[in-house]
């Protein structure tokens, strides 16, 4: 796993724009942490942290997705 800075990664960000080729679905999946991360969840956003999980405020074991596929004909 490839560590940026946040002035890189900040540049790397764009606006997040309807993606009308998704079909988000209705079902969930819970995602692990890579070893020696652990999941922080800040209003609704997950975000990695090193460091193995250990119960404090934000942080979660498990992060929750919704599982998203192409629309049909895509």
């Amino acid at each position: 796993m490839k560590l940026v800075t946040e002035k890189a990664y900040n540049k790397k960000m764009k606006p997040v724009k309807k993606n009308t080729k998704l079909k988000v679905s209705s079902k969930k999946i819970e995602v692990a942490p890579p070893k020696g991360y652990h999941w922080m969840e800040e209003q609704g956003r997950y975000y990695l942290m090193e460091g193995g999980y250990k119960p404090h405020p934000g942080a979660v074991e498990k992060a929750m997705f919704k599982l998203s596929s192409h629309a049909k004909g895509n």
